[in-house]
């Protein structure tokens, strides 16, 4: 693995597990990783809500995609997408073009159960804001992931997730996938 030539990059909707992974995946590989959401909060000295609050979210697909493009065309080892990156069909064929494009895939409901306990993501926030009634949040929420799944789906790899797997555990399936992707 420590031949890899092409940066991992890990996409999936919000509260997938991209950040843990490519954590773990950066232990085993003893490399650090980027994550996208991070580094835009760095760089813009806010949140993410506080971006979308502030400038609305076609600022933020701006410096997003630009973002990625330059940590991409770095060679970094490992990088963390945030949820609605790949919307962009530009971004997600410079993409495949220049990395090895994972999709984590937990369940809908493991995502959605991760999602309610976080109201701070700006999706949630504004659907929960909007109706204060779960079941509507959620419906809405699902329609988000299902528009965004054929996205997704252009991955080179999939990777499912199961409900009581570690990072670790997901980092491991993905190494070894990406090992076989390298070879065939």
């Amino acid at each position: 693995m420590d031949r890899l030539t092409q940066p991992i990059v890990l996409c999936g909707f919000m509260a997938s597990g991209k950040t843990a992974t490519a954590k773990a995946i950066g232990n085993i590989m003893n490399s650090g990783f980027v994550d996208i959401d991070v580094q835009i909060e760095v760089d813009e000295g806010k949140s993410i809500p506080q971006i979308f609050r502030d400038h609305g979210e076609d600022y933020f697909r701006r410096i997003e995609r630009r973002l990625v493009i330059e940590t991409v065309n770095k060679n970094t080892k490992i990088i963390s997408l945030g949820g609605g990156a790949l919307q962009n069909q530009e971004l997600l064929d410079v993409i495949k073009a220049q990395s090895i494009l994972i999709f984590i895939r937990p369940d809908f409901e493991i995502l959605f159960r991760r999602l309610i306990n976080n109201k701070k993501r700006p999706l949630i926030a504004r659907e929960w804001a909007k109706s204060r009634n779960l079941e509507i949040v959620k419906k809405r929420v699902k329609n988000v992931y299902l528009n965004r799944l054929s996205l997704y789906e252009q991955a080179h790899i999939t990777q499912t997730v199961e409900s009581n797997w570690s990072p670790y555990q997901v980092a491991i399936k993905i190494l070894d996938q990406v090992s076989q992707f390298h070879s065939s």
